[in-house]
């Protein structure tokens, strides 16, 4: 069954990754069995393949020692089997950080330049390719940035976890949004090797976040289930459009909100004792229209990344960003600016104006709207709502005609307009304006009291 599923998968232009566990194993593993020590509960000194005793600052259940023929062997086989058997078409290796024999009593000292994991890990990837040179090898690695560089150069991918960041944002908490650790320049890579992602099994939903935790101001709000969604269209808008690869997290897409520890009996936050339970599967989020707009944005975000023009711009471009404050802009850049894109939005919970500097003179066109703007290559101020955003780019990547802006005629003194309820007492109230002639019409209403 699992071999007519991945060929099924690769049928239809979907590869497969096994997420695999190197490092460690627990108590039932034959291999920990074989040789015991049961007085301690813990692998025998003569274990040819695990430590007794982990060597580094922290651990998961029985450590294999990497350093180990025997464990090599094992695990070179393993690595060639899925690959060679299945059609597997790479690994996404958890917890990779702990390949190593090097003693370390903190993190700091764990995470710190390793030669000697690097050698081990380097290695097994050799083994990968063998079987299949284009097999994805996924790192989650989370340690110095010279010595992910390094694995990214031999073409691996490492894990960035901007979780914190991410969330900070979209509930309008800005001092801590700082997205420059998905930027790989930023962690001074060669190649956009970052596997970026703002949620996962270890990370709070962060809808759920929104709705619970949201900042409001005035009228606005975060918690309010229609505010927290589009703020995760923000979101996406500031994750997929930096180069590199992402992960999207189970129905993050339509903003999924129930919490990672849905049903635990210990709380919220860490551990919790149900983080790794099912949760409920709602397939009819597809149908309700808040929902379906955060997945459209999702989905025009993943067609813009491989649409023929823009293709390249994501895995190999320059990237200017201004990623720190509540206003916030991407711009990325190509040769000739042949195909060149622009991210502006406001994360915060009042409206922001913010300077930016299109890389070239002309028309820009709305990727998300039928609108477009004109360039003058100086910089241009924008003014933005709270959690409003643009995609702009400099191909018409979606044959858009925009609509002319006509002028029409119009010899009275007055438009009737009727507002209720009268005096407008909430957010929830209707206008009503009664037009000379038909057609798409552009309002903009200001409190002038």
């Amino acid at each position: 069954m699992l071999k007519e599923f991945i060929d099924s998968c690769h049928k239809n232009g979907i590869a497969v990754i096994m997420d695999i566990v190197l490092n460690h194993t627990y108590g039932p593993s034959p291999l920990a069995r074989l040789y015991y020590d049961g007085a301690n509960n813990r692998p025998a000194a003569n274990n040819p393949w695990y430590n007794a005793v982990a060597p580094h600052a922290f651990g998961f259940g029985e450590d294999f020692n990497h350093e180990s023929a025997d464990t090599k062997y094992f695990f070179n086989r393993v690595l060639k089997h899925w690959i060679t058997e299945y059609k597997v078409d790479g690994y996404r290796v958890d917890f990779s950080k702990g390949l190593t024999q090097r003693p370390s009593s903190n993190d700091a000292a764990f995470s710190a330049h390793d030669a000697s994991r690097i050698a081990i890990i380097k290695a097994y990837a050799d083994t990968i390719r063998n079987a299949d040179p284009n097999s994805y090898i996924i790192l989650e690695h989370f340690c110095a940035d010279n010595e992910e560089k390094e694995l990214a150069d031999n073409g691996m991918m490492t894990w960035a976890n901007v979780w914190t960041q991410y969330q900070e944002a979209s509930m309008g908490f800005v001092a801590t949004s700082n997205f420059d650790r998905v930027v790989h320049t930023a962690k001074g890579f060669n190649n956009a090797h970052l596997v970026g992602f703002m949620e996962s099994h270890d990370e709070e939903r962060i809808t759920f976040k929104n709705i619970k935790y949201g900042n409001s101001s005035g009228s606005y709000n975060v918690k309010d289930t229609a505010t927290a969604l589009k703020r995760m269209e923000l979101n996406a808008a500031f994750m997929l459009t930096i180069p590199g690869p992402k992960m999207i997290w189970q129905f993050g897409e339509v903003g999924y909100d129930y919490s990672r520890c849905y049903l635990s009996t210990n709380g919220e936050g860490g551990d919790c004792d149900k983080k790794l339970d099912p949760k409920p599967i709602r397939w009819d989020y597809k149908n309700e229209a808040r929902r379906k707009s955060v997945f459209d944005v999702y989905a025009g975000l993943n067609r813009l990344r491989n649409h023929q023009w823009y293709k390249g711009v994501f895995q190999s471009s320059t990237i200017e960003r201004s990623l720190s404050g509540a206003f916030k802009w991407i711009k990325l850049t190509t040769a000739n600016d042949t195909s060149d894109l622009m991210v502006i939005g406001n994360f915060d919970v009042n409206p922001q104006t913010g300077t930016v500097t299109f890389p070239t003179v002309g028309t820009w066109y709305d990727y998300f709207g039928n609108f477009i703007h004109t360039s003058t290559g100086s910089a241009q101020n924008f003014t933005l709502q709270p959690g409003e955003f643009h995609v702009y780019v400099n191909r018409n990547v979606n044959n858009m005609t925009p609509t002319p802006v006509v002028n029409v005629p119009w010899g009275g003194t007055t438009l009737e307009a009727k507002v209720y309820p009268n005096p407008v007492t909430n957010s929830a109230y209707s206008l009503e304006i009664k037009l000379p002639h038909s057609g798409k019409t552009f309002i903009e209403l200001y409190n002038n009291i």
